[in-house]
């Protein structure tokens, strides 16, 4: 899903929270490749958001990356 882009997301933080929520929603609807994007998106916006860190390595193991 693309995320829109508007003034609140001037930050990298942010834009990177709402691909956070993103993908724990679209994890929660089981689409899990799909929360894995959101989750690497939020990532790469801001590498030191340690609930995003701990996401990607929770659904890695679910997914046996």
């Amino acid at each position: 899903m693309h995320i829109g882009h508007n003034h609140d997301d001037i930050d990298p933080e942010s834009l990177a929270l709402r691909h956070y929520g993103e993908g724990i929603y679209q994890e929660s609807l089981g689409n899990f490749s799909e929360a894995l994007n959101e989750y690497m998106m939020a990532n790469v916006l801001d590498p030191k958001l340690v609930a995003v860190q701990n996401k990607l390595i929770s659904l890695g193991q679910k997914l046996s990356l």
